[in-house]
């Protein structure tokens, strides 16, 4: 029987002009991709939103330091890293549609529950802690399903571009968020935010059901299921490629990715501003990953994607290491521009490699790692919070993100297999 990826290969439409096999937009001729695509776009802005909405609520409404910010993402990441590899396996043994219906459905009623508690006046701390967690558990069992469905949608030849444009779109929804979540906490308060969330989770979940039926490629042994989350990072470990790949998703999420949690610090006191400046330096990530998603789906045929992806990491750490310097508003907001474009093209081949040096037997095991190395940053978030609270939140990150640059330094000078895949 034919794999879902192979059917829709071969049942997308014969086009010319951008969306023509090989060309910057050849993923968008696959009916099942698009709708995948506004579904995950829908999701994100409303993730953003929140994340706005959330962070300026915790600091500003509630009272809050750095470390119960990093409390409310280390819960929502714990989830993220001890229910992922359970989301793999059943992604690998259900029809996908039906399961990220449910997952997105769930995730809708956490929102609203979410909108009323804050427009209510009802919201307190400890309510958004385990909203957190409850949304980092519906999270982990999503996501592993969304990024198998863009290779599933496209097939291996177009996947790097797939995860390009979806990358793009994403991070469109990135500067749209941040944008509509600070203007909203600007003009109606923050239980604005909060209810346009719940919207788009809504509009997520119709154009889930709009996706015809996915059935897993490979029919899995139904063993148990903590045997086959074993086995699958058992594989990882075997593999060496597999292992440096993984490892090169570990890093950022560990060293890097903690420092946007505390953007709300960054704009109120090293820069002196409000909630839309707030809003600007979270958006300013993802105007510059829209740059780099672009240059990503236009070089998508590339032979080799691990050598662009390890100089992007570099310069990744070494552009957020400059935002830390930053005093003025619009110095820090092209700072994260510039680390934005940088992080798209490394993500977006990070992800590919992922899935398409991954056995098949094993590749939703793989991707579940994926979400796991997401739920790791909260961890490190909580250190990176503590040393803010001691030492400031510019040493602090610039220390991290050379840290951070070193290592990749090390991996892209020293790793023969991460050069050659």
């Amino acid at each position: 029987m034919a794999s879902p990826a192979l059917r829709a290969s071969e049942g997308a439409p014969r086009s010319g002009g951008l969306t023509a096999p090989g060309r910057p937009l050849a993923s968008l001729r696959h009916r099942e991709f698009r709708i995948l695509l506004f579904s995950t776009m829908a999701l994100q802005v409303g993730s953003w939103v929140q994340t706005i909405g959330q962070g300026w609520l915790v600091v500003n409404d509630l009272g809050g330091s750095a470390t119960n910010l990093a409390l409310v993402a280390l819960l929502r990441g714990a989830f993220l890293v001890l229910v992922s590899p359970f989301g793999g396996v059943f992604a690998g043994r259900y029809e996908r549609r039906g399961l990220l219906m449910v997952y997105t459905g769930a995730g809708a009623l956490v929102a609203v529950l979410l909108a009323v508690l804050v427009s209510t006046g009802r919201i307190e701390l400890w309510m958004v802690y385990v909203l957190a967690a409850v949304a980092g558990m519906v999270e982990a069992l999503a996501s592993p399903i969304r990024s198998l469905l863009v290779f599933d949608t496209v097939g291996p030849d177009e996947m790097t571009n797939a995860v390009a444009l979806n990358a793009l779109g994403g991070n469109a929804m990135r500067v749209i968020g941040p944008a509509i979540g600070g203007a909203l906490i600007g003009s109606i308060g923050t239980e604005g935010t909060f209810e346009v969330q719940a919207i788009c989770l809504v509009l997520a979940l119709v154009l889930t059901a709009r996706l015809r039926r996915f059935e897993p490629e490979l029919a899995e042994v139904r063993e148990n299921a903590v045997v086959s989350v074993g086995r699958g990072l058992a594989y990882v470990a075997r593999e060496r490629r597999m292992a440096l790949i993984v490892g090169m998703a570990v890093l950022p999420s560990v060293l890097v990715y903690p420092y946007v949690s505390f953007l709300p610090l960054f704009a109120k006191d090293v820069l002196g501003e409000g909630a839309e400046a707030y809003g600007f330096l979270a958006g300013a990530v993802g105007l510059g990953s829209l740059a780099g998603g672009a240059i990503v789906a236009a070089t998508s045929n590339r032979r080799r994607l691990g050598p662009p992806m390890m100089w992007a990491c570099l310069f990744y750490c070494l552009s957020v290491a400059g935002f830390t310097f930053m005093r003025d508003l619009w110095l820090a907001v092209g700072a994260l521009v510039v680390a934005g474009l940088f992080h798209s093209i490394y993500a977006a081949f990070n992800a590919s490699l992922m899935q398409m040096q991954a056995a098949p037997e094993f590749r939703s095991r793989v991707v579940a790692l994926q979400t796991v190395t997401w739920g790791l940053t909260p961890f490190a978030g909580l250190l990176m919070g503590a040393m803010i609270d001691r030492w400031g939140a510019p040493h602090t990150v610039l220390a991290w993100m050379l840290a951070a640059a070193a290592l990749t330094l090390a991996l892209a000078l020293g790793s023969r297999e991460l050069r050659r895949v």
